[in-house]
C-alpha cells in the first residue's frame, strides 16, 4: 500500500493534483486508466458520489469497458460512497482507518464516520487522495481484477460518466484506454548530492524528467552501519519537478548520531503504486569532514639514516584511509608527495635527503571524501645537528594596503642570518603555513595572496633562518583582516502564495552555503522588476523590514484584495553587507467570494409559488436573483431580481400543476455568488 502523510500543506496538495483535474476537462483523458500487475484501475471522481450528498449534481459514477474483438462498451460497474460505516470499514481495512484517524486527529470511529460523511472530496484528506486503498475505500477509483491475466499488449478502453439526481445519466463523459503490460515511464534516480554533518546528514537524487514522467514519490530504504540489511522506511518521497533544471529531485533530511554510517537508495513510484527501476546507493556519514581533528604533536626525532617524523596515532575511523607525506625545500609551496601510509600510522622516515638542507612537510589526512586544502600539520626538519638558532624578529606590525596586508619588523642584527619567513594562520592555534618566500633584502612583505578573505582574521608571525637552516622562534602575532569586500550569497528565489488579506513568503537558507549569513530583507515592488543590487533599486521598490530578519519566512499584511505584487529578497551577513537582490516573484491576493443565500424554502400558495430565503449580510450586497426551471429545462431562467432586504419572491407566472426548481443568489454592482441548492415544488390550485 502506498504510504503518505496527510500533513504537507494545501499549496503542495494542489500543485500535484491539478495535472489531473486539468486533464479531465476533456472528453479523451490520458493516465484516466492504468494498467496494474492486479488489473486495469480507472480514476472515476475526485469526491464520494452519494444520493444524500450530489457533488455537482451527481450521485454515482457509471463505468463501462470495451475489450479488443468487442464492437461496443457495456456497462461494468456503478460505484458511488460507503452507505454505512460498516461497509466503508470493509472498503478500507484497520490500516487505512488508523492513518485516517490519526491524521485528521480524531479519538473515534464515529467521529470518523462523521468527518467522511461531511467531506467527500477526495482533497480534503491530503495527499492520502493518491493512495489506491483510499481511492477504492472512497469510490474515487475502480480496480477491474477481470483484467489482471490479459495478454501484453491487449489494449481495453474504458468510458466514465456519472447518474444524475434526476435519474438521467450525464452528458459529461470520460473515455481513455491502457494497454496491458505497459509499464510506468520511470527512470532509475542518479546521485545528485549529499550533505554531511556531525548530527544531521541529508541525501538528494534526481533523474530527467523526460523519460520520468510517471514518478510521483519514491521509497526510500535505508541501512544503518557498514553491514546489514536494508529497511524501507514508512515515508515516501515526494518528486518534486523542476521545470529550471529539467529534473525530477527526491530529497530525505534527517538526524543522526555523530560518526554513524548510513547508505540509502529510492525506487520511484507512479500514482498507480507501480514501482520503477532503483537509485544509485549513497553512503553517508554523520562527520563534519570540513572540520576533521588535526595531527598532533609532529615531531622529529634524531635518527641516522635520514629524518625521522613521529606523531600521535590517529583514530582508526572507517572515513579515514590514509595519512599523505609531502616534502619542498621551501615553505612557500613546491610539495610533492613522498608516500601515502596507513592511518594508523605514527612515523615516517625520510632517507631521500641531501644533508645540512632545511626540508619542510606537510601531512594531510585522506578521507573518502575530497581532501582539503590546508594541510592537517606541518613540519620542518634538516639532516644536521642544530647548536644555535637566531634570535626572533621583534616589532611585527599589520596593516591595510588596499585590499593586500602590509607586514613590517624590526632586523635581526646577527651575522649569518640567511632570510625571513612570514607564517599565516587564521588563529594562533591552527598550525601555521609560510605565506612568503625567503626574505633576503628587506624587513616587509606584502601579503597580496588571492586566497585571502574579507571574512575571515588571519594572525601573522615571522621566523628568522640562518645560513645553516637553523630557524628562530615565531615572533609575537599579530592578527588583521583583509579590507577585501565580499559579498553574501543571494537567496535562489522566493516562494508564496497570496491570501484575502495578505501574502505569505518563503525562500531558502543560504547560511547552507554561506555560513557568515545572519539575515535577510524583504523588497516589494507593484511592478515586475529585473534583480539588482539594494543601492540600485528604482523608486518603485520598497524594504518591508525595517531591521533584517533571522527567519527564512515573512507575511506581508500591507496589501489590498485582488492586487499583485512583486518580492525579492536580498542576504545580510555579520558584517552587515548586503547581497544582491533575488530574482523578483510575483503574487497575487485573493478577491472575496459571495455565498448564496442560505434556507431557501419553496412552497405552493394559492395557485402561485412562494420562494423565501435568510438575508444576507455579506459587504457590497445590493439584492437577490431569483432562478426557476422545469424539468425539460437544463439551465435555469432568472424569473425576478429583488433589492438586499426583500427575501421572498411570488412566481404570479406559475403554472399549476408544473414541477419547477427554484434557486436564488446574492448580487453586487459587479459580481453574482453561485446559486443556492435548487428547491422543487408542485403549484397546486
Amino acid at each position: 500500500m502506498m504510504r503518505t502523510r496527510i500533513t504537507l500543506t494545501a499549496i503542495v496538495l494542489f500543485l500535484i493534483c491539478q495535472p489531473i483535474i486539468m486533464a479531465q476537462e476533456a472528453q479523451n483523458v490520458e493516465n484516466l486508466v492504468r494498467w496494474t500487475s492486479d488489473g486495469m484501475i480507472v480514476q472515476t471522481s475526485d469526491a464520494a458520489l452519494s444520493p444524500e450528498r450530489p457533488v455537482d449534481g451527481r450521485i454515482e459514477t457509471v463505468i463501462y469497458r470495451q475489450l479488443e474483438g468487442e464492437s461496443s462498451f457495456r456497462e461494468l460497474a456503478r460505484l458511488g460512497r460507503a452507505e454505512t460505516w460498516e461497509e466503508f470499514a470493509d472498503r478500507a481495512g484497520s490500516e487505512l482507518i488508523e492513518i485516517l484517524m490519526t491524521g485528521l486527529e480524531l479519538e473515534t470511529q464515529e467521529e470518523l464516520w462523521q468527518y467522511i460523511q461531511e467531506h467527500p472530496e477526495g482533497t480534503h484528506y491530503g495527499l492520502l487522495i493518491f493512495n489506491s486503498d483510499f481511492q477504492k475505500a472512497f469510490g474515487l477509483m475502480f480496480l477491474d481484477d477481470e483484467t489482471h491475466d490479459l495478454p501484453d499488449g491487449e489494449v481495453v478502453r474504458y468510458r466514465v460518466t456519472y447518474t444524475l439526481e434526476s435519474g438521467e445519466e450525464s452528458d459529461l463523459q470520460y473515455t481513455g484506454e491502457a494497454v496491458a503490460g505497459t509499464m510506468p515511464r520511470l527512470l532509475a534516480p542518479v546521485r545528485e548530492r549529499i550533505n554531511e554533518s556531525t548530527t544531521q546528514i541529508g541525501v538528494q537524487w534526481s533523474s530527467p524528467i523526460e523519460g520520468s514522467e510517471d514518478a510521483a514519490f519514491a521509497n526510500i530504504y535505508r541501512r544503518t552501519g557498514i553491514d546489514g540489511e536494508f529497511e524501507e522506511l514508512p515515508s515516501q518521497l515526494l518528486a518534486i519537478r523542476s521545470e529550471e533544471t529539467g529534473r525530477i529531485h527526491y530529497h530525505w533530511d534527517q538526524s543522526a548520531e555523530p560518526e554513524s554510517w548510513y547508505s540509502f537508495f529510492i525506487e520511484p513510484v507512479d500514482i498507480a503504486g507501480n514501482t520503477g527501476p532503483r537509485s544509485d546507493t549513497l553512503q553517508v556519514v554523520s562527520v563534519d569532514f570540513n572540520n576533521l581533528p588535526l595531527m598532533s604533536n609532529v615531531e622529529v626525532l634524531e635518527n641516522d639514516s635520514g629524518i625521522h617524523l613521529a606523531w600521535e596515532r590517529l583514530p582508526n575511523k572507517p572515513w579515514l584511509t590514509g595519512i599523505e607525506v609531502q616534502r619542498s625545500r621551501q615553505a612557500s609551496g613546491g610539495f610533492v608527495v613522498l608516500d601515502t601510509l596507513a592511518v594508523t600510522a605514527t612515523e615516517f622516515i625520510d632517507t631521500q635527503i641531501v644533508p645540512n638542507q632545511t626540508y619542510h612537510y606537510e601531512f594531510r589526512v585522506v578521507t573518502i571524501r575530497p581532501r582539503t586544502s590546508l594541510p592537517s600539520a606541518v613540519a620542518r626538519a634538516a639532516f644536521e645537528n642544530r647548536v644555535m638558532p637566531p634570535s626572533a624578529p621583534t616589532g611585527l606590525r599589520a596593516e591595510h594596503e588596499g585590499e593586500h596586508i602590509r607586514l613590517t619588523w624590526k632586523s635581526v642584527e646577527e651575522p649569518d642570518l640567511y632570510a625571513y619567513y612570514v607564517y599565516r594562520s587564521t588563529s594562533r592555534h591552527d598550525s601555521l603555513v609560510v605565506a612568503s618566500r625567503a626574505i633576503t633584502d628587506s624587513t616587509t612583505f606584502l601579503d597580496t595572496s588571492e586566497i585571502l578573505h574579507g571574512r575571515t582574521n588571519y594572525t601573522y608571525a615571522v621566523k628568522a633562518v640562518n645560513m645553516s637552516g637553523l630557524e628562530s622562534e615565531l615572533s609575537s602575532f599579530v592578527a588583521i583582516r583583509p579590507n577585501r569586500f565580499v559579498e553574501p550569497i543571494a537567496p535562489a528565489g522566493v516562494s508564496g502564495y497570496g491570501e484575502y488579506n495578505r501574502i505569505r513568503l518563503s525562500w531558502r537558507d543560504v547560511q547552507r552555503r554561506d555560513d557568515a549569513v545572519v539575515g535577510y530583507h524583504v523588497y516589494r515592488s507593484r511592478q515586475p522588476v529585473e534583480a539588482l543590487r539594494p543601492d540600485e533599486l528604482p523608486d518603485e521598490v520598497v524594504r518591508l523590514t525595517e531591521n533584517r530578519i533571522e527567519a527564512t519566512s515573512f507575511d506581508d499584511l500591507d496589501v489590498e484584495p485582488g492586487q499583485r505584487y512583486y518580492y525579492a529578497v536580498s542576504s545580510v551577513d555579520i558584517f552587515d553587507v548586503e547581497s544582491s537582490l533575488s530574482p523578483f516573484a510575483g503574487f497575487s491576493t485573493s478577491r472575496p467570494s459571495l455565498l448564496a443565500p442560505s434556507q431557501v424554502s419553496a412552497r405552493s400558495i394559492n395557485g402561485q409559488a412562494e420562494v423565501r430565503w435568510n438575508r444576507t449580510h455579506q459587504p457590497g450586497a445590493a439584492g437577490y436573483t431569483v432562478y426557476r426551471r422545469t424539468r425539460d429545462q437544463e439551465e435555469p431562467v432568472v424569473v425576478g431580481t429583488l433589492p438586499v432586504d426583500e427575501t421572498m419572491f411570488i412566481d404570479a407566472d406559475a403554472t399549476a400543476g408544473t414541477l419547477y426548481w427554484y434557486s436564488v443568489s446574492v448580487i453586487t454592482d459587479e459580481d453574482e455568488s453561485p446559486r443556492s441548492l435548487e428547491q422543487s415544488l408542485t403549484v397546486r390550485q
